[in-house]
């Protein structure tokens, strides 16, 4: 293989997935900056997220054929940033915004449905099994959306792998600079959980303890549990059986009821969460995929393949 296959095969198109992570790295660098007299530790994660735009450029770096290894990373390394991104939102959310606006979404929930869901649902409906199947699925919601972006990478489909990383990606982007733009707490923490026998079940406590060491406050409205629940079940039904497709239209639904069951969510956060998914996978991702850069990318992709032939003929390796 020439130098310049190689180069080819190491460098690939700019991709928007690329893109909007650089962007969504260099806003949360800027908000960072912004707090930088505050808090001692703004600066270090201003320049990480900083170099951190740069990371899709270095990834494509020609450096011959690259590493197994390299290739995966350049791959997956989108989805490896969802739940870091998720984590750094709540010690940034706090030192941008002194109150949230459960206020207003408390106004909204109230005049939507007439009554908060979220206090009144699981005082109605206390039975243990009842509560371990809701619990059952909000806890659950983490492990399937992996799983088939997983199963894509495993089984060689690399196209249906790219299209949902760049789907996550743009949803739960978009979910994060909501929350640091608008911040809404939620019911469990700014409400009064409801105590009862159900409190015993075994998925009630291992959700409980879930919450405890991922919460975030500030991420509740729209909520991402549904709008990643939705997103994944979009999904299944463009790349995956339809038997796979309804089981994951089903915990989606699960999802969304679960959310406010468990008292996480308002019950108006909730239908935020499906609008929201819908709204990105219909509107920006299709805008994301007609971005100008990428076909200026695959012109210059072919003048690499024109290259890249002429180099093998002059070289005696033949086309």
């Amino acid at each position: 293989m020439s130098a310049a296959w190689r180069e080819l095969e190491t460098r690939g198109p700019v991709r928007p997935v690329d893109g909007l992570l650089a962007a969504y790295n260099g806003t949360v660098a800027v908000l960072w900056l912004g707090v930088s007299a505050r808090v001692w530790y703004a600066i270090p994660l201003c320049l990480a997220h900083a170099a951190a735009t740069f990371l899709p450029a270095l990834l494509r770096r020609p450096s011959g054929v690259p590493s197994r290894l390299v290739r995966w990373l350049r791959e997956a390394y989108p989805l490896l940033w969802i739940p870091a991104l998720w984590i750094e939102l709540d010690p940034l959310i706090g030192w941008l915004h002194n109150a949230s606006y459960d206020p207003a979404i408390l106004a909204l929930d109230m005049a939507v449905f007439g009554v908060h869901l979220d206090r009144v649902w699981m005082p109605a409906m206390p039975q243990v099994w009842f509560s371990e199947l809701m619990h059952l699925a909000y806890y659950a919601y983490l492990p399937l959306i992996f799983l088939p972006p997983i199963v894509m990478a495993a089984t060689g489909r690399m196209t249906a792998f790219r299209d949902m990383t760049l789907r996550l990606m743009a949803t739960y982007v978009a979910c994060y600079l909501f929350y640091l733009t608008f911040p809404v707490v939620g019911p469990h923490e700014f409400g009064q959980p409801f105590q009862g026998e159900l409190a015993s079940g075994f998925f009630y406590q291992l959700g409980a303890g879930a919450h405890a060491s991922g919460n975030v406050r500030g991420a509740a409205f729209p909520s991402s549990h549904v709008a990643g629940a939705v997103t994944i079940a979009i999904l299944g039904w463009r790349y995956l059986s339809p038997g796979v497709a309804s089981l994951l239209t089903i915990e989606a639904a699960g999802v969304m009821m679960s959310t406010v069951y468990t008292q996480n969510h308002y019950g108006v956060d909730s239908v935020a969460g499906l609008v929201w998914a819908l709204l990105i996978q219909l509107c920006v991702v299709p805008l994301l995929l007609r971005q100008p850069v990428r076909r200026t990318t695959r012109a210059g992709r072919q003048t690499a393949v024109a290259r890249a032939l002429l180099a093998d003929v002059t070289t005696g390796g033949g086309a």
